[in-house]
């Protein structure tokens, strides 16, 4: 493949003035322009577009039949996902004040987001919300369950008396393409609710997003932790298949606060409090036994040769900590720990070698500027050096995003946030990757 230089760029001006002279639809010599792109080789045409961001490839489109395939080629989506991801940005999962309820009880209807993308300098000079920044996914949903590839996963669901239902949707928000509800995952309670116990969650599920390289396809997983027998199983659901599959299942229940699954090294990795049998109790005729371990574990599932198993959390996690979190920064995946002092980041390519964690960052709560019992932090992740937090002061309630930069030893605090509630960030990579395969 040629490397890009002046006479790449030279072209890529050829290209911008054949895409303009169609937008306009006033030109009388459009063929004139289209012989241009002539000139240049198809390698060169390859190269130079994926270098160009998704909304010029997707207008590039309607240049003639030769550029719609072009554009459509395999191995264009392929490059220009290489390129995208070395600049990635971030989605920031937002919801109404007004629409919190909702969005935390489900089976009483969709709440909308605000989701907006940007580099995290984007985001620093632009702290509110802007109109040509805001999308709004085209179906109901609950929530985004995860980012991958420039494809995102949306959640929703139904809970009746007897059963519950999970189903997700693949949308590309760059080209504006969504696919259909994936086929729904029925859990059935093997009971009826009692009379007055109005329909709602039983089952503890958390799901994860992933591009399994080995199989080249794209899965959503479901951790389902069964309250009834205190068991845990993973479900799988491919793209396009016409079903979920059940993959691993473990003797045991598993709580976690965190929403969604991490994703590295081939592994999925949710932390939280593992629950093994002990007798049975019954209360409001919900089946319910076990004892709950009150040291955290990490779940880690391998997507090579679907197996699941229960890690202890390193060694170098302080004795001293409280809730521990996870995240995915720069191909790691990370734990953050709060302690009564301040926080401690570890970093780790292979959770299932304990050798493999490191420290990455610690500091102290007079450092990030807050008061420990007075403010709530949530750890929403990393990205390169910077330690992206959300800081909520109890009886305010705006919301704060406290960048850190470790390398810098450098705050930013990001205030403002009085109409909307911060739900979560993903990395993401604006793409081609199509959600209907």
């Amino acid at each position: 493949m040629q490397e890009i230089g002046v006479e790449t760029f030279g072209a890529v001006a050829k290209i911008e003035k054949i895409a303009f002279s169609l937008e306009q639809s006033i030109s009388q010599d459009f063929e004139k322009e289209t012989a241009m792109a002539e000139e240049l080789s198809e390698e060169l045409i390859l190269e130079i577009l994926s270098w160009l961001p998704v909304t010029s490839l997707i207008r590039f489109r309607c240049v003639s039949k030769t550029w719609k395939f072009l554009i459509s080629n395999p191995y264009l989506v392929k490059m220009h996902l290489e390129r995208s991801a070395r600049n990635p940005e971030f989605l920031l999962s937002l919801v109404t004040h007004r629409c919190k309820r909702k969005l935390f009880l489900p089976g009483i209807g969709s709440s909308p987001f605000i989701a907006r993308f940007g580099s995290l300098p984007f985001l620093i000079q632009n702290p509110a919300p802007s109109l040509d920044r805001i999308f709004r996914c085209p179906e109901h949903y609950n929530c985004v369950i995860g980012s991958c590839n420039g494809l995102l996963s949306l959640h929703d669901s139904l809970y009746t008396k007897e059963y519950e239902e999970h189903w997700v949707f693949f949308w590309n928000p760059a080209t504006k393409i969504c696919s259909r509800p994936s086929p729904r995952l029925r859990l059935n309670f093997g009971f009826v609710l009692p009379d007055g116990v109005e329909a709602g969650v039983l089952y503890s599920v958390h799901f994860g997003f992933v591009y399994d390289d080995w199989r080249d396809s794209y899965k959503v997983l479901a951790m389902v932790s069964d309250p009834s027998t205190y068991q845990t199983s993973v479900w799988v659901y491919s793209m396009n298949n016409i079903c979920w599959r059940r993959s691993s299942m473990i003797s045991m229940g598993f709580s976690t606060l965190d929403h969604n699954g991490c994703f590295v090294n081939g592994t999925v990795n949710w932390i939280g409090y593992p629950c093994f049998v002990n007798g049975t109790v019954n209360w409001k005729g919900y089946p319910c036994k076990g004892e709950w371990n009150h040291e955290q574990k990490i779940l880690s599932y391998d997507l090579n040769n679907d197996t699941c198993i229960c890690l202890s959390l390193p060694k170098l996690v302080p004795y001293d900590r409280g809730y521990a979190s996870m995240s995915v920064s720069n191909g790691y995946l990370c734990i953050f720990v709060t302690m009564l002092a301040g926080l401690v980041v570890l970093a780790s390519k292979d959770v299932r070698d304990e050798t493999s964690w490191s420290r990455l960052i610690s500091v102290s709560y007079e450092t990030l500027n807050v008061i420990h019992g007075k403010h709530m932090l949530s750890i929403i992740g990393m990205w390169g050096d910077l330690l992206l937090l959300t800081c909520l002061e109890f009886g305010n309630p705006s919301n704060v995003i406290i960048i850190f930069n470790s390398k810098e030893n450098k705050v930013e605090r990001i205030e403002d946030y009085n109409k909307e509630f911060l739900i979560d960030i993903f990395s993401y990579v604006p793409s081609l990757i199509s959600p209907i395969m």
